[in-house]
C-alpha cells in the first residue's frame, strides 16, 4: 500500500484532471468538486487550480500554481482537508478563516467570504419590483407511495394517544430510536416519529442501552432492511444475549433506497448483477434467538396498529418486519380522490405526511400526478369519514 501511495503521488502530478486555469494573477483559487463550480461563478476572472484527485495532493503542481498568484485561497466544504496539507507544505494560504466549517457552500456564501477576505468588493444589490420572489420552504418528506409512511403514522399516533387495549391510565410516550436511511425523514413533521439518529445500526444499541439504564417509557428501534443486514444484526444479537425488552421494526423495502437502489444480501443479486442466495430476514431473526417475530404488509394500517400495539407491550424482545416495495420500484394503480361532500376537514390525512395530499385555503385535495392510488391507499384507510376513495368510488377498509 505504501508503495502504491508513492506511485500515486507521482502520478497525480500529471493526472490530466488536475489542471491550472489561467486568469488574473492577483487571486488564485484551489477548489474541487461542487465548490469549484460555485467558486467559478464568484471569481470568473481569477486563476484556478482545479483538483479532481485530492489524495495524494499534487504538491509540485500546487507549488507551481502558488508561485504564479499574489494571494492563494482554498475553497472547500466542511473540514480544511486540502488547506491544512497546503499549509504543511509551507505555502501561505487562506480558507477556513472565511469559509464556513459546516453546511453546504453556495455562490452567495463564497461571495460573502471573499468580500470579508478582501478579495472582492462588496456589491450593492438594488431590489426591483420585477425581482422573482423566493419560493416557500418545503419540509423534507417521504415519497408519495412510500412503504414507511404507514408504520411511522402508527408509531406517531401511539406515542400521542392512550388507546391501547386493557390500559386505563395514561400511556407513556414511545421513545423511537432511529437509524440512517431515507426513512430517517420520519423524524420530520408531521410524523415526528424518530427521536435519535447516530450511525448505521446504532438505533438498536441505543434502544437496548436506554432500557438497561432504567428508562420506563416503551422503546422502539427502527431500521431498514439494507442497514439491518449491513450493521444491525450485531445489535440484535446483543439484545437477545442481554435479554432486552425492546421492539425492533425492520422496514423491508427490498432495496438500498437512500443511496441509489443498490442490491444487498436480501435481494439475492450481487453488486456484479449475478444471482445469489437470498438472505431471508424471518429465519435470520429467529435463528438469532427472537421468538416474537411478525411480518406485516406495509399497506395494511389495521394490521400495523394491532401488530405494534401488542409487540410494544410484550414483556420481552419482539421484532416486526414491515414489508413493502420502495415507491420508486412500484407501479401506480390509478389515483385516490377526496369526496368533498363527505370531508369534514379534520386534517387526519395530512398527518400522514404524503406530498400528494395538499391543503389550499380550506380545501384538502390529492394531486393525481403524485398519488399512487390503490398501490398505497394509506390515506383512505386513516380517513375517519371514509371520504378518500379510489377511482371506482370505493373507500379502503
Amino acid at each position: 500500500m505504501e508503495e502504491r501511495l508513492l506511485k500515486l503521488a507521482e502520478y497525480c502530478e500529471t493526472f490530466p484532471l488536475n489542471y491550472i486555469i489561467r486568469g488574473d494573477s492577483r487571486t488564485g483559487i484551489i477548489a474541487a468538486g461542487v465548490a469549484f463550480n460555485h467558486a467559478r461563478e464568484v471569481f470568473p476572472q481569477a486563476a484556478f487550480l482545479k483538483l479532481t484527485m485530492t489524495y495524494p495532493l499534487p504538491k509540485r503542481l500546487i507549488k507551481e500554481f502558488a508561485a504564479q498568484v499574489d494571494k492563494l485561497m482554498v475553497i472547500e466544504e466542511l473540514d480544511p482537508f486540502v488547506e491544512e496539507q497546503i499549509k504543511a507544505m509551507g505555502i501561505e494560504v487562506i480558507g477556513k478563516d472565511f469559509i464556513p466549517l459546516t453546511g453546504e457552500l453556495s455562490p452567495d456564501i463564497i461571495e460573502k467570504a471573499a468580500v470579508k477576505a478582501g478579495l472582492l468588493p462588496e456589491r450593492i444589490k438594488i431590489k426591483t419590483e420585477s425581482e422573482e420572489p423566493r419560493l416557500p420552504g418545503r419540509p423534507p418528506l417521504l415519497c408519495p407511495g412510500c412503504p414507511h409512511s404507514g408504520i411511522f403514522y402508527v408509531l406517531s399516533s401511539l406515542g400521542q394517544r392512550s388507546n391501547l387495549p386493557g390500559k386505563t391510565k395514561k400511556e407513556p410516550k414511545l421513545i423511537i430510536t432511529g437509524d440512517i436511511g431515507c426513512y430517517t425523514l420520519g423524524a420530520s413533521p408531521p410524523l415526528n416519529a424518530m427521536d435519535t439518529c447516530a450511525c448505521m445500526g446504532a438505533g438498536i444499541g441505543q434502544a437496548l442501552g436506554m432500557e438497561k439504564a432504567g428508562e420506563n417509557e416503551k422503546i422502539v428501534a427502527v431500521i431498514g432492511d439494507s442497514t439491518f443486514l449491513h450493521s444491525g444484526i450485531t445489535g440484535l444479537v446483543n439484545a437477545v444475549y442481554n435479554k432486552g425488552k425492546i421492539t425492533l421494526i425492520i422496514m423491508d423495502n427490498r432495496t438500498t433506497a437512500m443511496t441509489g437502489h443498490q442490491e444487498h444480501p436480501g435481494t439475492g443479486i450481487t453488486a456484479q448483477g449475478e444471482t445469489s442466495e437470498i438472505i431471508e430476514l424471518e429465519p435470520l431473526v429467529r435463528g438469532i434467538g427472537v421468538d416474537d417475530v411478525k411480518v406485516i404488509n406495509a399497506w395494511d394500517m389495521k394490521a400495523l396498529r394491532i401488530g405494534v400495539k401488542y409487540s410494544i407491550y410484550n414483556d420481552g424482545l419482539s421484532v416486526i418486519i414491515v414489508r413493502g416495495s420502495c415507491a420508486v420500484k412500484q407501479k401506480k394503480s390509478g389515483t385516490m380522490f377526496i369526496d368533498e361532500a363527505m370531508c369534514t376537514r379534520c386534517n387526519s390525512c395530512l398527518m400522514l405526511g404524503c406530498p400528494a395530499i395538499r391543503k389550499q385555503d380550506d380545501r384538502i385535495f390529492i394531486d393525481a400526478s403524485l398519488c399512487f392510488g390503490e398501490s398505497c391507499s394509506l390515506c383512505s384507510q386513516i380517513c375517519p369519514r371514509k371520504a378518500i376513495k379510489t377511482e371506482n368510488g370505493d373507500a379502503a377498509v
